[in-house]
């Protein structure tokens, strides 16, 4: 409950049953008063009734009817909804789904942080989960519900190693899939196209241009930084699709055409994962490693950071820049100018 200045009125706004309410009075101490008397009643649990009473336009004040909102307006359609999903529900059960928008704090942030590292989270799982503390608040600062948005500091994530595949771990890895000749086919399409796994899944056969020799990724949709890029295709990479379009048309001439080169789901494919790696073998990140290895692959040759960006869908040169190390030459040449 607050009171605040709005032009020549001074405004009541309550939290009441999951909605925020406003009331305007002319003066300070009228609208003391009703403050109080509204507090007393919601203390007591009574109804407040009031002929003038404005509520607002069915905008959820609450933590969790606000997250829930988000959820249908963007998280929904996010390519990771599952994972937003299941982060969401987290999130909500421990600010609690009733809890008014109002009371939740900075110091509760930082709290929710100590909460999380004394359970073992990493910085990049803490930061995941502010994300969602973040978006909530600035939707309910948007309308209007707070006047200044709870913050905390982002975690300091480390920078990782960037790992992929040399030649030899390729042909390990695709001795390994030969269980799963459509997983392998998958593998070998990723390598060579820096395709992030869920951009080939959603792959369609309308993006493949089998005269121009490229791959087209147009749809914001599908799209993890929403930059919509062609990719050419090795001849190894075309071999794959071609012979997979030709298999398809044989096998669906009387039933609907696929539309994708790989209709498989997530699921499917972790299951794989998992099962090389019952075997013992190294494939904890084995789809996503392949566009660590298309990037380096290019970087190595000599293929310019400004190409090499484009080619793999960076937004931001600066990502593109964690693989500048794996061009040695590259450094010594420039050293060499000053000899």
């Amino acid at each position: 409950m607050s009171i605040s200045k709005r032009n020549q009125s001074w405004q009541v706004s309550v939290s009441y049953r999951g909605r925020r309410i406003r009331r305007d009075f002319p003066s300070l101490d009228e609208a003391t008063v009703f403050e109080a008397e509204a507090n007393a009643a919601l203390l007591a649990g009574r109804e407040i009734k009031d002929p003038n009473w404005t509520k607002s336009s069915g905008v959820p004040c609450t933590f969790g009817g606000m997250a829930d909102h988000i959820w249908k307006m963007e998280w929904c359609n996010q390519k990771a909804r599952d994972h937003t999903f299941n982060r969401m529900l987290a999130v909500v059960e421990h600010f609690g789904d009733r809890t008014p928008l109002e009371d939740i704090t900075s110091y509760d942030l930082e709290q929710y942080v100590l909460s999380l590292r004394s359970i073992g989270n990493s910085p990049a799982t803490i930061n995941r989960k502010l994300a969602i503390t973040t978006k909530v608040f600035n939707y309910a600062h948007r309308h209007g519900l707070i006047k200044t948005k709870p913050t905390v500091s982002k975690q300091r994530e480390p920078e990782g190693r960037v790992e992929y595949y040399s030649a030899e771990g390729e042909s390990k890895m695709l001795s390994v899939l030969t269980r799963f000749p459509n997983i392998q086919d998958l593998f070998e399409v990723l390598i060579d196209t820096g395709m992030r796994r869920g951009e080939a899944l959603t792959l369609e056969w309308r993006d493949v241009d089998f005269d121009k020799n490229q791959i087209t990724l147009s749809d914001p949709d599908k799209i993890k930084t929403a930059l919509p890029r062609s990719i050419p295709m090795t001849s190894r990479v075309c071999s794959i699709l071609t012979r997979r379009y030709k298999q398809i048309q044989g096998d669906f001439q009387e039933l609907e055409f696929p539309q994708r080169p790989f209709p498989y789901t997530d699921s499917y494919v972790d299951g794989v994962t998992r099962s090389c790696r019952k075997d013992g073998s190294e494939c904890e990140a084995v789809f996503h490693t392949c566009r660590h290895t298309f990037i380096s692959r290019l970087i190595q040759k000599g293929v310019p950071l400004v190409t090499v960006k484009t080619l793999a869908g960076h937004r931001s040169i600066q990502t593109t820049m964690r693989y500048a190390h794996l061009a040695p030459s590259n450094f010594t040449d420039a050293i060499s100018v000053l000899e």
